[in-house]
């Protein structure tokens, strides 16, 4: 008689119930069961919002490239854009940019390329921003060595203080800021002087930033120096400005307004697009989707607490002293998501009655008192994004992330 040792017959019974539970678990049971905390990004408003601002943006002769590094290069949400009617598609990274590798639309590498990476730029971004010579020489060997063309924009800071020759917005400064865009200028003029010489660099035009660094907000006064550049560009070196790119979703509200500059003719666009608000005042607008990016967390414990703290309060995981107000005992619930999956500032539950109190690098703690849903454990809340909330999820390894067209 043959002994099975009994080791074996629990790896037995085990692969059985693993087969049982692959192929006859419930529909309802199987989603139940879908990875938390789940990101949930809508093609279908995130499209409809692109065409939206797509035709208010083509009524001032205006092209849009729509950037993708929000939702980290995602694939399905690029076809998105450029099924929306987008001219290009932009992102910060080279990573995010060899996703994209594959769709028949022209690529830009919206942050200053690392001499590092010149040849993965040429490789995968027909154009990138530029400011500094020693990263376009690195550029133009490199499209030399691949056999191409790289087109280049020449960014100009008009005073917010990020990327660009720094030119500021043409109005009355300290004689040492004047100074200071002076050499600026003559430094952009050798450069663009050298750039012409190049064999594998184009030079289509000029870009500028605003509300970044120094939140400056776009206003139609801020571009008289930028298009003193496009003048100098095609007057003394009788070369076409074929990009004129005046801002980011901050300058959206120009349009809504009917004040943007006629000479700006491409906006890179993300927030905009995606969360339905411009980034200058934070207007929403109601012609577009505001709600595009659900994060969905579980709950994994609810108690009934103090709103105060007991004890002498001190500096909590992130270095802060926290400010609590006592509004005695309240229903609290933990939920499987912290600050290393997202900025829980940005996030917004979608019921009313919920409120988000505080969180830690992998709790959030939701107020559930007045919720209209008798929560358990393991149930599902929702809550909106904005741009913040969904960069930091949409790019995090521990949060899911999913498409939906409802």
């Amino acid at each position: 008689m043959r002994i099975i040792p009994l080791s074996n017959v629990f790896d037995e019974i085990f692969d059985q119930l693993a087969v049982f539970m692959v192929y006859c678990i419930p529909e309802k049971t199987a989603k139940e069961h879908s990875m938390y905390p789940r990101l949930k990004m809508n093609k279908r408003k995130i499209t409809e919002n692109t065409r939206a601002i797509i035709s208010r943006a083509k009524t001032y002769g205006i092209d849009v490239t729509a950037i993708t590094k929000c939702t980290g290069g995602n694939v399905e949400i690029a076809q998105a854009f450029l099924d929306g009617g987008a001219a290009a598609i932009g992102d910060s990274r080279i990573q995010n940019l060899k996703n994209l590798a594959m769709l028949p639309c022209e690529k830009w590498l919206i942050r200053i390329p690392m001499i590092s990476e010149s040849n993965e730029t040429v490789a995968f971004a027909n154009l990138s921003l530029n400011s500094e010579m020693k990263t376009i020489r690195s550029l133009n060997l490199a499209a030399k060595a691949q056999g191409k063309t790289h087109g280049i924009l020449l960014m100009l800071d008009l005073g917010d203080l990020r990327e660009g020759y720094f030119i500021g917005d043409g109005r009355k400064n300290s004689d040492e800021i004047n100074a200071l865009i002076s050499e600026s200028l003559r430094v952009l003029d050798c450069d663009i002087q050298e750039i012409l010489t190049m064999k594998n660099i184009k030079l289509r035009g000029i870009g500028t930033n605003a509300t970044c660094v120094g939140a400056t907000i776009p206003i139609p006064d801020s571009f008289p120096a930028f298009f003193k550049v496009k003048q100098l560009i095609e007057e003394k070196y009788q070369l076409p400005c074929e990009i004129i790119s005046g801002g980011n979703s901050s300058a959206w509200y120009l349009i809504e307004n009917a004040s943007i500059p006629v000479d700006i003719n491409n906006l890179r666009l993300g927030d905009v697009i995606l969360f339905g608000r411009e980034s200058a005042y934070f207007h929403s607008y109601d012609y577009l989707h505001q709600d595009a990016f659900i994060l969905d967390i579980e709950i994994i414990e609810i108690r009934s607490k103090p709103s105060y703290p007991i004890g002498e309060i001190g500096r909590n995981a992130f270095g802060d002293v926290p400010v609590f107000a006592d509004h005695g005992i309240r229903r609290r619930a933990i939920c499987a998501l912290g600050r290393q999956d997202t900025e829980p500032e940005h996030l917004f539950p979608l019921l009313p009655g919920i409120k988000i109190e505080s969180y830690s690098s992998d709790h959030l703690i939701l107020d559930i008192t007045d919720a209209p849903i008798d929560y358990v454990i393991g149930d599902i809340v929702s809550l909106r994004c904005d741009y913040m909330g969904a960069l930091y999820a949409a790019t995090s390894e521990y949060v899911e992330k999913i498409i939906i067209n409802d």
